[in-house]
């Protein structure tokens, strides 16, 4: 198992809370993990400025905003364009995830919009990014699981079961 750097098993525990309500307040956390609150507090405080935790954000249900069509994209681009093309994709609003793969494809993106004109828009402004050599496109028929989480579980059970240990984040 790899060790997660500068986190200890009070960390994961808060994280993991967090992670399932961003809204949840000190004192619920604290009840939920046994962690005293104004520890939470520190440690809350701590993950933000350390970059562990980047932001407290909500979860929109996509079809109820109108944002119902969602496609896997696949970019191929030639090795000298490659950033280029990879930073002209990540300012795409429309595009949510933007990945460098060793696939078939150089680059994977994934859309979301409103509409299949729409997502049509969007596949010709990638298919005019100097350096793109060709797109494959899978639409999204059905989502069956989409989650934004890291799976903390498994790193706080080393804690208990291994008993794994980690330098505080200071």
């Amino acid at each position: 198992m790899s060790r997660l750097p500068d986190l200890d098993e009070s960390d994961l525990k808060i994280l993991m809370e967090l992670q399932n309500d961003g809204r949840m307040n000190y004192a619920e956390i604290s009840r939920r993990t046994g962690i005293p609150s104004s520890t939470v507090y520190d440690k809350i405080t701590r993950l933000v400025n350390k970059g562990v935790i980047k932001k407290f954000t909500v979860i929109l249900d996509k079809e109820k905003v109108g944002f119902g069509v969602s496609a896997l994209i696949g970019v191929e681009t030639g090795a000298q364009l490659y950033k280029n093309v990879a930073k002209e994709l990540c300012q795409m609003h429309e595009l949510i995830k933007v990945y460098g793969t060793t696939a078939e494809f150089d680059l994977m993106a994934k859309a979301r919009t409103t509409s299949l004109e729409k997502l049509n828009e969007i596949l010709n402004s990638i298919r005019e990014i100097k350096g793109v050599d060709d797109i494959f496109v899978i639409p999204i028929l059905k989502t069956f699981k989409d989650e934004d989480i890291v799976p903390l579980s498994e790193s706080i059970h080393a804690f208990v079961v291994e008993g794994v240990t980690n330098t505080k984040i200071e």
